[in-house]
């Protein structure tokens, strides 16, 4: 890998780990569905420019359209409704620990999408890491029969489901231009929760919110939402997928090291050995096994 590519690889992993804290600081004054709104609105048209100064545009024809669709709402509406839900009651290392078994998911539920991979022992093993660590993360909450507090951790859960969905998806229906497609997915989910808003919202709240949220929404809309997808299509084809997933061992690592760090949040004893386990799940659902005929292609997705 290049210097150049090593640094944007490091800068992806930086904007995907730092998406919780930055969720965790707007969620405590704007409400989830106005916060999702705001950084959705401020990434398109950011994606939108890059696209015209290309000297492209949204030809994307009908099934392009349907596709955007479907990864507007699966790949970015709804995970990031249900992070930034979560992120009411958990804190944002927690999020990021949850959230790092997505590329678990995507790995492991391959097979069921696209026939020709294969579901290898290392997969399993890791796919049991990482749900081990999830569990402990659980451990405590269900020792004390407090079932009713695990709603969070299953709202992060179900986000990485949605993750692991839109990149099977988008492998098993690709577009030739990805970066199109990243940028009409945004407009689309845009325009979806807009005509939710529209017909439900009471009050959108954002101009009263204080500067640190405000700055928290800027800084999700310009940086994990639209600074990312240039990134990583960017890096897609000169490192490709396989070095680009290894991107998801950090994201963990880095969004629990910021909750200390900037939010002095203090994780409770299980969120070390859940760390230790989610990464290490990661490691060998991406690791290729030599034993297996034929090992799984590789796939890298979004983390948030």
């Amino acid at each position: 890998m290049q210097a150049r590519d090593f640094l944007l690889w490091s800068a992806l992993a930086a904007l995907w780990g730092s998406s919780f804290l930055a969720i965790g600081v707007a969620v405590k004054d704007i409400d989830p569905a106005t916060l999702v709104f705001a950084r959705m609105a401020i990434a398109a048209p950011v994606l939108g420019c890059v696209l015209l100064l290309r000297g492209g545009g949204f030809n994307l024809g009908a099934r392009g359209w349907i596709i955007a669709a479907i990864v507007g709402v699966s790949g970015n509406v709804l995970p990031f409704l249900l992070i930034s839900y979560a992120e009411q009651e958990v804190n944002t290392g927690l999020a990021a620990l949850i959230m790092g078994i997505a590329p678990i998911i995507t790995l492991v539920a391959a097979p069921l999408v696209h026939f020709e991979e294969s579901l290898t022992r290392l997969k399993v093993f890791g796919a049991l890491a990482g749900f081990g660590g999830v569990a402990v993360l659980a451990a405590p909450d269900l020792s004390v029969g407090r079932i009713g507090s695990l709603l969070p951790e299953l709202c992060l859960v179900a986000a990485a489901c949605c993750y692991a969905f839109t990149a099977l998806f988008s492998r098993r229906f690709p577009f030739p231009d990805p970066l199109q497609m990243a940028a009409a997915s945004v407009f689309v989910g845009l325009l979806a929760l807009g005509g939710y808003m529209a017909l439900f919202a009471q009050d959108l709240g954002l101009p009263a919110a204080p500067v640190p949220a405000l700055a928290a929404v800027l800084y999700l809309g310009l940086g994990p939402t639209a600074l990312a997808a240039l990134i990583y299509f960017y890096l897609i084809p000169r490192i490709g997928a396989a070095r680009l997933q290894q991107v998801n061992y950090a994201v963990p690592v880095i969004g629990t090291l910021l909750g200390i760090a900037v939010l002095g949040e203090q994780p409770g004893w299980t969120a070390w050995p859940a760390l230790g386990l989610i990464v290490f799940g990661v490691y060998l659902v991406t690791r290729p096994d030599k034993t297996e005929p034929a090992p799984a292609r590789q796939i890298a997705e979004p983390a948030e």
